[in-house]
């Protein structure tokens, strides 16, 4: 009796292997789905993290750009040379995708363009300087969810004229 007692144990051993065997096998892909479903999502996201990462960057730039036209606008009345300030303080972005625009407001109207000869500055005139940027998108990613292939950045500031 102990001799089939012991037939039966290795049979009912050698049965149940093969199943569990079987399982593990029939699983083994799946892993390998899941993976690359997971993957695609994470370097998407990390992806997409970079490129805003850079964009907010860019945009930084063109306000620190605006700002130092606008400080030199405050006490410099020549337009080209705010604009070149404009474009050093951005130097380290295209300069063939920057726009730089300085308006005036005189005697409390609206902003239009600034007159170019300095006598015609008076103390106390508004200068805005704009600054926009067409900043392109390092991934696809925007352009899959309907943001498009770049982004316009646009920064502005405002000083009073004090004189020359």
């Amino acid at each position: 009796m102990p001799a089939q007692a012991c037939r039966r144990a290795q049979r009912a051993t050698t049965v149940g292997l093969p199943t569990r065997r079987r399982r593990v096998h029939e699983e083994a892909g799946a892993a390998a789905v899941e993976f690359a479903i997971v993957a695609s999502l994470f370097f998407m996201l990390v992806f997409a993290i970079i490129d805003f990462g850079f964009g907010f960057h860019t945009w930084n730039g063109t306000a620190h750009a605006a700002r130092e036209g606008a400080r030199l606008a405050a006490v410099d009345p020549d337009p080209a040379a705010i604009e070149s300030r404009v474009r050093q303080a951005a130097g380290f972005l295209d300069q063939t995708k920057m726009t730089v625009t300085v308006q005036c407001s005189r005697n409390g109207g609206g902003f239009s363009a600034c007159p170019t000869s300095a006598s015609s500055w008076a103390e106390g005139d508004y200068v805005r300087v704009i600054v926009d940027y067409r900043y392109p998108y390092f991934t696809p990613l925007p352009g899959f969810v309907g943001l498009g292939n770049d982004l316009n950045l646009h920064s502005q500031s405002e000083v009073r004229f004090e004189g020359a």
